[in-house]
């Protein structure tokens, strides 16, 4: 009987996606989760893996170890040692619960109701922790226009939390 546990396989660099279309070929459970990021050296959304070089591989070890191993752009199983290490289902369940079809993973956010005239405080970067009043929300809906007491000011609409 087959004992199919959740692993995690590193890969060398820039071949994550690679080595996950070929375990898929060979009808292997991969899980690759990605993320939708904002690149501001290319000003656009990005579709990048939430963990570069690592994929999950549900497999049984003793099966699957040497050929999977052996495949082209895997560098190793993570483990102890020499020895790969089983990871707990529940973690790799969480993320998948987490993901759309794709492996895209769904960003919570609770700012979808904020509006104009609504109090915020912003979340994150050097402004952390200060008040402000939204002053209008852009087409992209991505950024904010707060008013600030000494300033009016746009930030990304991730950066606030509604108070």
């Amino acid at each position: 009987m087959k004992k199919l546990e959740w692993f995690v396989l590193m890969t060398k660099p820039g071949r994550q996606e690679e080595v996950a279309l070929r375990l898929k070929e060979a009808n292997f459970d991969v899980f690759n989760p990605k993320l939708n990021q904002y690149s501001k050296k290319r000003a656009k959304y990005l579709v990048q893996p939430l963990f570069p070089m690592y994929l999950f591989v549900r497999l049984d070890i003793e099966e699957s170890f040497k050929m999977i191993n052996y495949t082209r752009g895997v560098l190793r199983f993570l483990g102890i040692g020499k020895t790969p290490h089983p990871i707990n289902e529940e973690i790799v369940s969480a993320l998948m619960n987490r993901c759309e079809d794709n492996q895209l993973i769904k960003a919570k956010h609770d700012f979808e109701d904020i509006k104009a005239g609504d109090k915020v405080q912003i979340a994150n970067g050097p402004l952390e922790g200060i008040e402000a009043v939204v002053s209008g929300i852009y087409g992209d809906k991505q950024r904010i226009e707060i008013l600030l007491d000494l300033m009016k000011i746009s930030i990304e609409k991730k950066n606030l939390r509604k108070i």
